[in-house]
C-alpha cells in the first residue's frame, strides 16, 4: 500500500514538472509570437507610411501635369483665338513668330538686318520692318513693345563698337527709330541688349533682333 501511494506522488510530482515545462514553453513561445506581431506591425506602419509617401508623390506628380496640361492649353487656346495676328506676322519674309507666355515675340535675324559688325540697317531690311510696323499699327495699335538686341558669343575685334553689348544695343535702336518712323508710337517702345548671353545653336542663329509685343 506504502509502495503504491509513494508511486502516486512520484508520478503526481512528475506531472507537476510537467505541466510546469509546458508552461513555459507556451509562455516563451507567446513571448516570442507577440515579439513577431509588434515586428509585423512596425514592418506595416513602415510599409503604409512608405506607400503613402509615394501616393503623395503620385497625387503632386499628377497636379504638375494637370498644371503643365493647363497652360500648354491656354497657350494653344491664345493661338487659336489670334490666328489673323499670327498670320499676318507669319506671312512677312524673315520674321519668325513665337509666344513666350502670353507675349509675341517676332524675331528677325541681324544678318537680314545688318552687315557683319554694322548698326545700320539694309536697305533691304527696311522692307520687311515695313512690314512688321504695319502689322504692329494695324492689329496692336497701343501695346507696350520691348525690342531686344542680341549678338553671337564672338569678342569684336574689327568694329567701332567697344563690345557685344553695345552693338546689340544700337541694333536694337536702329530697328526703333524705324519703326518709330513707320508710325508706331515711340512713347510704348522700350529697349533691352542681350549681347552675348543667350546664344542660340549656331552663331548666325544668334545675331538676332526680338520684337516683343507685351500681353498687359
Amino acid at each position: 500500500m506504502m509502495r503504491i501511494k509513494l508511486m502516486i506522488a512520484v508520478t503526481g510530482v512528475a506531472i507537476g514538472f510537467s505541466m510546469l515545462g509546458c508552461s513555459n514553453n507556451l509562455q516563451t513561445e507567446n513571448t516570442l509570437l507577440k515579439k513577431e506581431n509588434e515586428e509585423l506591425r512596425a514592418q506595416y506602419k513602415e510599409s503604409s507610411g512608405a506607400l503613402q509617401a509615394a501616393d503623395d508623390d503620385l497625387r503632386r506628380t499628377q497636379d504638375d501635369l494637370r498644371a503643365a496640361e493647363e497652360v500648354s492649353a491656354g497657350l494653344q487656346e491664345a493661338i487659336d483665338t489670334r490666328p489673323e495676328t499670327i498670320s499676318i506676322f507669319e506671312n512677312i519674309n524673315g520674321v519668325d513668330v513665337t509666344l513666350r507666355d502670353k507675349d509675341l515675340a517676332l524675331t528677325v535675324a541681324s544678318d537680314l538686318l545688318f552687315n557683319s559688325g554694322s548698326a545700320s540697317l539694309k536697305k533691304s531690311a527696311q522692307l520687311t520692318l515695313g512690314n512688321v510696323a504695319s502689322a504692329l499699327n494695324s492689329t496692336y495699335p497701343n501695346q507696350s513693345i520691348v525690342i531686344m538686341g542680341y549678338t553671337d558669343t564672338d569678342k569684336i575685334k574689327k568694329s567701332n563698337f567697344k563690345s557685344n553689348w553695345h552693338l546689340a544695343f544700337d541694333r536694337a535702336w536702329s530697328v526703333r527709330d524705324f519703326l518709330v518712323a513707320n508710325g508706331v508710337g515711340k512713347d510704348r517702345i522700350a529697349i533691352e541688349s542681350w549681347g552675348p548671353i543667350k546664344p542660340l545653336a549656331t552663331k548666325s542663329a544668334s545675331r538676332r533682333v526680338d520684337i516683343v509685343v507685351v500681353n498687359e
